[in-house]
């Protein structure tokens, strides 16, 4: 791995905040705009999930940590460096724009993972998630895309219309899947994942609602900031790709949206 300057590792959050807790003369706090009058300032690490604003479910939110204003004597200020929402008390203000989504460094991170009810909200097709869903690679497998279809609400001829696969308007619980299917789902699943990463890349609402939840979290459990290989920008990458996440045999499936890591 090259030798980067500018590379800073964080183990998890808590460390991140004890760090920048300690030190106000990180190149942070300067970064957020926040290095000048900071002794009160501190950074929170966010506690349990919140309500997202597009499903109105209690999900975990884009952010991991923010900056806030605390009211203590000099005493807790000078022993005590790590702050959560559980532990902070006398909170004088809030700093909306400081959500931070931290991404530990050199791992393969998650962008977001969606549910049929998220998708179907962000792309307005049950179908285009069941393309990105379905099991396609195991005989043994296939199945488990009658839970997928039953998720999401459709059926086997929606599918076979949505895609242009005639042959599969005839499947059914009884149907005795063979190669043949398997190169269809392949398709449909490619297809998919291919137009749903144009989808979001065209549309920049969509791009920043996906990578920092802006307008599904309110402020600050949306991520104004990404913290990413020790850089922290407000850049939102397009160098991503997107896959068929865990499915607990179809009855739960998920899209998941994943950075394209390159070599260090």
């Amino acid at each position: 791995m090259k030798n980067n300057k500018a590379f800073e590792g964080f183990k998890n959050e808590k460390d991140f905040v004890i760090n920048l807790n300690k030190n106000k003369n990180h190149k942070f706090w300067s970064t957020l705009g926040l290095n000048d009058n900071n002794k009160n300032l501190f950074f929170i690490k966010i506690e349990g999930k919140k309500t997202c604003i597009l499903t109105n479910e209690k999900v975990l939110p884009k952010s991991d940590v923010y900056v806030a204003e605390l009211e203590q004597t000099k005493s807790e200020l000078n022993k005590n460096f790590y702050y959560s929402e559980n532990s902070i008390n006398n909170v004088k203000k809030i700093f909306l724009e400081s959500g931070i989504s931290i991404k530990m460094n050199g791992s393969n991170y998650q962008i977001d993972k969606c549910s049929i009810n998220k998708f179907y909200k962000r792309f307005n097709s049950k179908e285009l998630f069941v393309g990105a869903t379905i099991y396609s690679k195991n005989l043994n497998d296939f199945k488990k895309n009658h839970n997928v279809i039953k998720n999401a609400k459709v059926n086997w001829i929606d599918i076979a219309n949505y895609f242009n696969e005639k042959s599969l308007i005839s499947v059914n619980e009884k149907t005795i899947f063979n190669e043949e299917h398997k190169n269809i789902f392949s398709r449909i699943q490619l297809l998919s994942y291919k137009k749903i990463k144009q989808l979001v890349i065209d549309n920049e609402s969509l791009l920043n609602a996906i990578f920092k939840g802006s307008g599904e979290f309110k402020k600050p459990y949306s991520a104004e900031w990404i913290l990413s290989d020790g850089f922290l920008t407000k850049k939102i990458i397009t160098d991503f790709y997107v896959t068929k996440g865990s499915s607990n045999g179809g009855k739960n499936p998920t899209v998941v949206f994943k950075p394209l890591r390159k070599s260090l």
